[in-house]
């Protein structure tokens, strides 16, 4: 199984502090059934800035370490984008880490609003070759209630990350009624962890999947989970096309 979206590289960003959280982080992975992890610290949005090297540095560091403890689980390295003004000439500038060297790279939009220069963001990652996964949609307010604004994203070539806490209700009923309605609608390619720690914020992929399987099927879990292996190799993922929300689906 593979996680795409994990703050598991301790003293980056809001995830574990010490190396030691960070195996412990590993540990469970591993004992989840997790085999590959893509580790993607904060970057740009207004309190941490991880650049491509630091990430690079902080996951051999990591690795060294599983290495010696003989914890069987690969790690390779990503960002999670906050959405800025410079984020283009950052990612010709050679600051922005796509997620384990592929051409996916994870995006990061505000909780309370959508910046106004993301169409135009979108549209020049596609001529750059770069497919942008929007992490968390769910948690946005504005997409919150209008659903449609995803889809239109979506049309222009983005992908959609969800998070399995979100999934299995630890966010909320609301945000998990988002999820369920999105999931008829085709609105989202992949489920992440967006593990943090060993507390609150930790790994809970197997509950999520085994929840969607029961309600929406095996295949869909099967796509999940082809998807984040297409991303750790570099694959091209074709998704189906969403359905246009006929309805707001206001919460808040």
């Amino acid at each position: 199984m593979v996680e795409m979206h994990c703050h598991i590289l301790s003293g980056l960003d809001d995830g574990p502090v010490h190396m030691e959280q960070s195996i412990a982080m590993a540990e469970k992975a591993a004992a989840s059934g997790i085999t590959s992890i893509i580790a993607t610290p904060h970057h740009l949005n207004g309190q941490y800035n991880n650049k491509p090297n630091v990430v690079n540095q902080a996951v051999e560091l990591l690795h060294a370490e599983l290495r010696k403890l003989n914890i069987r689980l690969e790690i390779r390295p990503g960002q999670e984008i906050r959405v800025h003004d410079n984020l283009i000439a950052d990612l010709y500038a050679g600051k922005c880490c796509t997620l384990a060297g592929s051409r996916y790279m994870l995006l990061e939009l505000p909780f309370g609003h959508i910046p106004s220069q993301f169409p135009g963001i979108l549209q020049e990652l596609k001529l750059a070759g770069i497919i942008p996964i929007i992490a968390h949609p769910e948690r946005n307010r504005p997409i919150q209630n209008n659903p449609d604004l995803l889809v239109e994203y979506l049309g222009q070539g983005a992908l959609c990350q969800i998070t399995a806490q979100s999934v299995i209700g630890l966010f909320g009923r609301k945000v998990q009624k988002w999820c369920f309605h999105f999931c008829k609608e085709n609105g989202f390619h992949f489920i992440s962890s967006d593990a943090h720690n060993m507390e609150d914020r930790t790994f809970s992929m197997k509950a999520a999947y085994h929840l969607l399987e029961r309600r929406f099927g095996r295949s869909l879990v099967q796509n999940l989970q082809n998807n984040a292996c297409s991303v750790w190799n570099n694959q091209i993922i074709e998704p189906e096309e969403p359905v246009i929300m006929k309805r707001r689906l206001l919460f808040w």
